[in-house]
């Protein structure tokens, strides 16, 4: 935690009287920062030039598959079509779309072996579609010709992929496939305006989500996959209560619903459905929202009517768990509206609003909150986004308003800029955190190819081969080694000295001793391989001409890269003599 950046407060809570302990926030020093780009062991490189030049290709909906990274984004003459990065190149897996039409594929997910997503094409409209990497093709086309079913809402459920989609005849419905067959799974309102179905989310050996059957307006519905039914009347009669949010914590299944007395925070543990509080007494909703499960507590945003929107918890407790503000950031009835909460390693991140310090970064080990960092100090907003565990640390876009929203990284309570990718005022705009291959991939623009891909990738070590079993020197004692810097090498140029010396102890005189007989330097670019010229001396040459012994050679590599990292490499190598 950087000292003049800390911000405490003691987690504040409400009692079933409505009792509550005050928040304090406490100020330390004055707000004066270093925004200079601190030395990391994760370091932000261009992965591939999809679309070379200035034009973007566009990543965006990444997944990892079959050891590859899947995603949307334009090559050279096509649209914005299915691409993956094969063993660091990208390849054009289906031009779904033929020509500089897009076909846009979305919503992967990975499904008995094969990765199935959204696509539309001319023919067809937007409808589901798979790929195994070799092949790519239309699962079914639910609503035949050009107009889409838009399928989404994709969730496996055991051996079946649930998703939702519109046929053009039963409006938007719940559907399945197992691999080979697709059918629907119930057609809960009949007509052509359809359910409308929302947030399906398995628990137990079931999905549940939110329907409209048109006669109980929107409700939590369940299905085991082969069929579905009413599973909770929430607000009785033909009113909504507008389930939302649904997540398994514990033995219970939480989201948002109202039942008529404003929306507050429910569960149901699969047969009874209960209100956990109500957090915004009588008609006004508490609203929670993020609902995030962290260290034995379900975190979440709600309004209070006091408080403001801030951060509260819940312990799942049974038959009443206990409920409570557990920060008040803002105080007063503006609050602070948390939002983005995330879990990485053993803290939860979110980001808040003060009057003080605009949207920051905050963390919670469940004990307290501390702000990570005024990221754009004063009341200027840093607007961390897009945060992602990667590594056992948070990474985010942020703008500390001299380098624009650039890549940054939160180690417990530290804040760093990773780097200004595009240097200067102006913005990368990272986005679409995706981790493959123990990279973390996304999508930024450095001002000079275009939105292309990125990566994040620990780089506390520098790589250097040395290909080959033998080395051959020349009459005129030349020795020629091949230095390859390899292509993952992403703080390369690989650079040093190489060192030629016997491998064990051989006869000079008198006496045995390991002989060195040869260095020199070499420069070799990430992804490359050079040869470097080792010259030997008249003495070494005589020496390998005479002394079998003196041809079992190790060579030694001493090596550092632009980071600073270093190491040393040294490989056992047969020495030929040209006679």
């Amino acid at each position: 935690m950087f000292p003049l950046e800390r911000r405490t407060a003691s987690g504040g809570f409400r009692t079933p009287a409505g009792m509550m302990t005050s928040l304090l926030v406490l100020i330390v020093g004055a707000l004066t920062f270093d925004v200079s780009i601190a030395r990391s062991a994760v370091v932000a490189h261009q992965a591939a030039d999809v679309n070379p030049g200035p034009s973007s290709s566009d990543p965006d909906d990444m997944a990892s598959f079959g050891g590859n990274l899947y995603f949307a984004g334009r090559m050279p003459g096509k649209g914005h079509e299915l691409v993956r990065l094969h063993n660091g190149k990208p390849q054009l897996v289906a031009d779904l779309n033929p020509g500089k039409d897009s076909s846009s594929p979305r919503d992967f997910i990975r499904f008995k072996g094969m990765l199935y997503f959204s696509a539309s094409t001319e023919a067809s409209g937007r409808e589901l579609w798979r790929t195994g990497g070799n092949t790519t093709e239309i699962v079914a086309d639910l609503r035949p010709g050009s107009e889409s079913s838009d399928p989404f809402l994709m969730t496996v459920l055991g051996d079946q992929l649930l998703f939702r989609a519109n046929d053009g005849l039963t409006g938007s419905e719940l559907w399945r496939t197992d691999g080979n067959l697709v059918s629907m799974v119930s057609d809960i309102r009949p007509g052509v305006s359809g359910s409308n179905l929302n947030d399906i989310t398995t628990f137990g050996n079931f999905a549940y989500f939110s329907a409209d059957n048109g006669l109980f307006g929107s409700e939590v519905w369940i299905t085991d996959g082969n069929s579905a039914s009413l599973f909770a009347n929430i607000n009785a009669g033909g009113l909504s209560s507008n389930p939302r949010y649904f997540t398994p914590f514990g033995d219970y299944l939480y989201f948002r619903a109202g039942d008529g007395q404003g929306a507050e925070l429910w569960r149901t543990n699969g047969v009874f459905t209960q209100r956990v509080a109500d957090i915004n007494p009588g008609a006004p909703n508490s609203a929670p929202f993020d609902l995030t499960v962290f260290n034995g507590y379900l975190y979440f945003r709600a309004e209070d009517g006091v408080s403001g929107t801030e951060l509260w918890r819940t312990d799942g407790a049974t038959p009443i768990a206990n409920t409570a503000l557990f920060a008040d950031l803002e105080p007063g009835a503006d609050g602070s509206s948390p939002t983005s909460l995330s879990v990485t390693g053993d803290r939860l991140y979110f980001t808040a609003d003060t009057a003080a310090m605009g949207r920051e970064l905050w963390n919670t080990t469940g004990a307290g909150v501390d702000l990570v960092r005024d990221i754009n100090p004063g009341e200027d907003h840093g607007s961390p986004g897009q945060l992602t565990g990667f590594m056992g640390s948070l990474y985010f876009s942020a703008n500390d308003g001299t380098h624009g929203y650039e890549l940054w990284e939160a180690d417990g309570g530290q804040a760093r800029m990773v780097g200004d990718i595009l240097p200067g005022d102006d913005s990368s705009d990272p986005y679409d955190f995706e981790e493959h291959g123990g990279s973390l991939y996304f999508a930024a623009d450095d001002g000079t190819t275009g939105y292309e891909l990125w990566a994040a990738t620990d780089d506390r070590k520098v790589k250097v081969n040395l290909p080959g079993k033998k080395i051959r020197a020349d009459r005129g004692g030349r020795i020629r080694i091949k230095v390859n810097c390899p292509a993952n090498e992403i703080s390369g140029l690989c650079r040093g000295n190489l060192t030629v010396q016997t491998r064990g102890k051989v006869r000079v005189g008198k006496k045995k001793r390991k002989v060195t007989l040869g260095k020199a330097k070499f420069s070799v670019p990430a992804g490359q391989t050079r040869t470097v010229v080792v010259r030997l001396g008249r003495k070494a040459r005589i020496l390998v001409r005479r002394n079998a012994a003196a041809r079992k050679v190790s060579v030694r590599a001493k090596v550092s890269d632009k980071a600073g990292n270093s190491r040393q490499v040294s490989k056992v190598k047969r020495l030929v003599v040209t006679r």
